[in-house]
């Protein structure tokens, strides 16, 4: 299936993103310190039941750091005239995707959260470095990768991203998300564990939660058994909405 090559503008400056398939509109967000590129493996199997946009995320730092990557990232769908989509976000990309379906309530018509940042789980940087080598371990297939978008990042973008999901803490804008919403949680995840499952499904008040057999990063390790679940959600509660 051919992926499109596009770009428009963001606060005045260019970006590009890539689209496929056809449907209803499905928006990926990646992580910290990756690219559209981590959501590859799924790309084909989710195109084929929808229309799926992936854009890189901005490098941290002035005038869009973290706490501003929601805001840029509405700024980028409405430069995209889209007025309802459906939303997956994974680690960082979660948090983001999840603070602005606090906010475009009208618009998120379903939300995807893969291994959400936004609860803190009481590490700090250096409590994140054995998980995180183990997690690089877990997806060494794709090091290459991983390791060329860690440098186009840059160390410095990498510790204002820890940093930021070190300390920030979701609980109470969950409350506002009116969207459907799946929780995909890896058995083995080191970086962001298992057990803060539970505190999402607390604070959301429509969520289902899938286990895969796989660690931190899903779409790199057991990318047919994501596609299979967030297609499944999607599709079962769109029988669910209002009018049908």
């Amino acid at each position: 299936m051919t992926t499109e090559l596009h770009e428009l503008e963001v606060d005045g400056r260019p970006v590009r993103y890539r689209v496929t398939g056809s449907g209803e509109p499905l928006v990926l967000v990646h992580g910290l310190a990756g690219s559209w590129r981590w959501w590859s493996p799924v790309l084909e199997l989710l195109a084929a039941r929808r229309r799926v946009y992936v854009v890189d995320l901005p490098r941290l730092r002035d005038p869009v750091g973290a706490p501003q990557l929601s805001e840029w990232l509405a700024r980028w769908l409405d430069a995209m005239a889209l007025e309802r989509f459906e939303l997956a976000g994974h680690s960082l990309g979660g948090l983001v995707a999840a603070e602005l379906a606090a906010e475009r309530l009208e618009q998120t018509r379903r939300l995807v959260l893969v291994a959400p940042a936004g609860i803190p789980c009481g590490r700090g940087l250096p409590g994140r470095a054995l998980p995180l080598l183990r997690t690089l371990y877990d997806v060494r297939g794709w090091l290459p990768m991983v390791t060329v978008d860690a440098v186009r990042s840059g160390p410095l973008d990498v510790f204002r991203g820890i940093a930021f999901v070190s300390g920030r803490d979701l609980r109470e804008e969950l409350a506002a998300v009116r969207a459907p919403t799946l929780l995909v949680w890896g058995e083995r995840d080191r970086l962001v564990p298992l057990e803060l499952a539970e505190e999402w499904r607390q604070a959301l008040a429509d969520v289902r939660l899938e286990h895969l057999h796989c660690g931190h990063v899903p779409m790199l390790e057991a990318p047919a058994e994501l596609a299979t679940c967030v297609l499944s959600f999607l599709d079962d509660e769109l029988t669910n909405e209002p009018g049908d």
